[in-house]
């Protein structure tokens, strides 16, 4: 089977890829990690509607697979004993795990009756887990049972403290800090945005945010926003989108660890474009994996090559586009989810994503596959 490469300028017009179906129908929003035992572990989240007395409560339950052999086979679906959606993946230099997630409102384990997040921590691959409550309580200036939201990933700077972004729909956001692998966060940070009131963005600031360290020691972070609070892309009109699919992708830069953000040039993405995830390669070029939810189809996973620079990253989103996943429709009313990648010691590439048939339905799939 091939992928396609939109705009080929270095690349080839097709890569060969390798597709490897995993779980049930309805499973969504994987997200792969790879442990320094060379196993791989896949984690998504899957949503029952409930009956009975509970019927309106929803239960989502987090779905672990591993694999041994590169991502060629996993194992079977494995419920973790952990609350939350869209789980994703982070892991330190020294193997231990973290999953960020947030709980619904509606969910039947939500006993705050607001939306909150968690953090878990595993430090013996993701066979036993402790956790970490992020409530509002916890925001300096939220208000009470605002929503509560983290960034992606729980990322690792160079002097191996550890950092996760939290911030509350309405005002207050806060980077936690950790010396201690996890075990205990400092969470006095509170952080300023240039030109950005975040009490009046519709939701926390900090959600879904992917953090990243220049060389130099500058953080960045790339945001997800909605196109109608922030300029729009020169020469571009702002969607007129009724949901939102249609949000898009900037970058903020701290020089002070993280307690002041100005607002970087544009990364090149596009509306509709979200879901990053960075991974530096073998010979040290960066693959930006996004999904393409809207806009600009096709609808699913995509790539880009960029490189690292001293004070942060350059990709190119025109040239060398590489298509992983385009199966969904687009009539559907979003692409699917997520698509990190990691990279196996022979250059192999494993990719996760979701995509969505024709009736709406998910399916969770892996791709096997290789750069020139």
């Amino acid at each position: 089977e091939v992928m396609a490469v939109r705009n080929p300028q270095n690349l080839p017009a097709e890569l060969q890829v390798e597709r490897i179906p995993l779980g049930i129908v309805n499973d969504y929003k994987p997200c792969v990690v790879k442990l320094d035992s060379r196993e791989l572990l896949v984690v998504a989240f899957h949503q029952y509607q409930l009956e009975g007395e509970e019927r309106g409560k929803i239960r989502e339950d987090n779905i672990l697979f591993r694999s041994t052999d590169g991502g060629r086979t996993w194992t079977s679906r494995e419920t973790l004993p952990v609350v939350g959606r869209e789980p994703y993946f982070s892991s330190t230099r020294g193997g231990t795990l973290f999953l960020t997630e947030h709980l619904l409102k509606r969910d039947v384990r939500n006993d705050l009756d607001y939306v909150h997040s968690y953090v878990h921590r595993s430090a013996d691959r993701g066979k036993t887990w402790e956790t970490t409550r992020i409530l509002s309580s916890d925001v300096p200036g939220a208000v009470d049972k605002a929503w509560v939201h983290t960034s992606r990933n729980v990322y690792e700077l160079q002097d191996g403290t550890l950092i996760l972004g939290v911030s509350a729909k309405g005002g207050g956001d806060v980077l936690w800090k950790s010396v201690d692998n996890g075990r205990t966060w400092n969470r006095k940070t509170v952080c300023r945005f240039t030109d950005v009131d975040t009490r009046k963005l519709w939701w926390p600031f900090y959600a879904e945010t992917l953090f990243y360290q220049a060389s130099n020691g500058d953080l960045l972070t790339l945001f997800r926003v909605d196109p109608k609070q922030f300029p729009p892309l020169p020469g571009s009109p702002i969607p007129q989108a009724k949901n939102d699919q249609s949000e898009r992708l900037i970058v903020f830069r701290s020089v002070d660890g993280g307690a002041h953000w100005t607002r970087d040039p544009e990364l090149g993405s596009y509306y509709g474009e979200m879901y990053p995830a960075i991974l530096e390669l073998n010979d040290k070029r960066l693959l930006l994996t996004f999904t393409v939810r809207a806009e600009r189809p096709p609808l699913g996973v995509h790539a880009v090559l960029g490189r690292a620079t001293s004070t942060g990253f350059e990709f190119d989103f025109e040239s060398d586009r590489i298509v992983i996943d385009e199966k969904t429709p687009e009539d559907q009313g979003s692409g699917g989810g997520f698509g990190p990648t990691v990279q196996l010691e022979d250059g192999t590439l494993v990719t996760a994503y979701s995509f969505r048939d024709g009736n709406g339905q998910t399916h969770l799939e892996i791709a096997r596959w290789r750069l020139p």
